[in-house]
């Protein structure tokens, strides 16, 4: 098995409460998102910027290609998958923080997680699935807890978890594998209506009503009730839009982006006008001293707006008009998810992109 090297942080309000886990009912699977950065240098900001900077996360271990560094004793409750009392997978209710392990992934310079990342993080969940009696359906991803979008390439592609799960069996041994393998559509909800590729009848002529209606077309053969590959297209075209994993599948998260949509159409309409969001040409960096203005500000409205917050929890979500390292953060976040270079620099590239989103 990989290493692992205990190093733990310090004991503090922010990063590593000090509070009992009462029980391990699963392994919560995220990715770093910060390009580059190895599982020791994210111990360090966990022990150092990250309490500095009163901010409440952690994970119990953080995964790169060499090693495993654990921060938080197993036994404790770190703070990695708990946003505004949200948990929707029935077995970790009420909070995830309290009922399972949070396994972080380190991200390569160019966005993504290396293979032997993954291998180590394989190794690492089949050793707690052996010694805390759990299955490989009890692995999620953070966004089946909390529709966060982590691991971003796990929701982009939801197999990626299923082989995941495939590999940990094969580490312990198992001949057959795990049933459920987690799309983002179906997510770990228990209840809800599942319509894809196959599917036909009232409700998915409905379905396709309100696609076309929200502005995602189906030319060839409209509302005909026939769930084929034009309503796979339009579902998919959704999902890209909500930054939702794109798999084809309407289910409670697909319905709660395209009901976000359909508001945000109706109070359009009934404002008569289209919310304008300018942005200003140039190139916009962490500096000093600090770039700021009304140019600072259009740039963070236009990231939030498609929920890239530069300070989620702060005043207006950290629309300041100063482009600091949290701004910086939101940039870089917008384009790993948009396959742009993730340098946190906003520039023509990151404009256009935002344009071609915000229409």
């Amino acid at each position: 098995m990989v290493k692992v090297v205990e190093n733990f942080v310090k004991v503090n309000q922010y990063t590593r409460p000090g509070l009992k886990l009462p029980k391990v009912k699963g392994i919560v699977m995220h990715w770093t998102a910060t390009p580059g950065a190895s599982a020791l240098n994210e111990r360090n900001y966990f022990n150092g910027t990250c309490i500095a900077d009163q901010r409440y996360a952690s994970a119990h271990y953080f995964i790169d290609r060499h090693e495993v560094q654990q921060i938080i004793p197993e036994h404790e409750v770190a703070y990695h998958a708990h946003d505004k009392n949200r948990c929707y997978v029935s077995f970790l209710k009420p909070n995830a923080n309290t009922t399972a392990i949070g396994v972080e992934m380190c991200v390569e310079k160019d966005g993504e997680i290396h293979s032997e990342t993954v291998q180590n993080a394989a190794e690492l969940a089949a050793d707690l699935c052996k010694r805390y009696g759990l299955s490989t359906d009890n692995i999620v991803r953070h966004y089946d807890v909390t529709q966060k979008n982590c691991p971003a390439p796990w929701v982009s592609d939801s197999s990626r978890l299923a082989a995941f799960r495939t590999t940990v069996d094969r580490l312990l041994g198992n001949k057959t594998v795990s049933k459920t393998a987690a799309s983002t559509s179906q997510a770990s909800h228990a209840t809800g209506t599942i319509l894809k590729k196959g599917s036909s009848g009232s409700k998915v002529k409905a379905l396709q009503k309100r696609l076309i209606a929200a502005g995602f077309p189906l030319p060839k053969y409209g509302a005909d009730g026939s769930y084929g590959n034009e309503t796979v297209q339009a579902v998919q075209s959704l999902q890209k839009k909500a930054g939702i994993a794109i798999d084809g599948i309407y289910g409670p998260a697909t319905e709660k982006a395209l009901a976000a949509i359909e508001v945000k159409k109706k109070e359009s309409a009934s404002s008569g006008k289209k919310t304008p969001y300018k942005l200003p040409s140039g190139i916009y960096e962490v500096k000093s001293p600090m770039m700021k203005g009304t140019a600072v500000r259009q740039i963070q409205e236009a990231l939030a707006a498609l929920y890239f917050y530069p300070d989620k929890g702060a005043k207006h979500n950290g629309i300041d008009g100063c482009y600091g390292p949290k701004t910086a953060d939101a940039v870089k976040r917008f384009q790993l998810m948009h396959g742009l270079g993730a340098d946190g620099i906003y520039g023509p590239k990151t404009k256009t992109k935002l344009e071609a989103l915000l229409q």
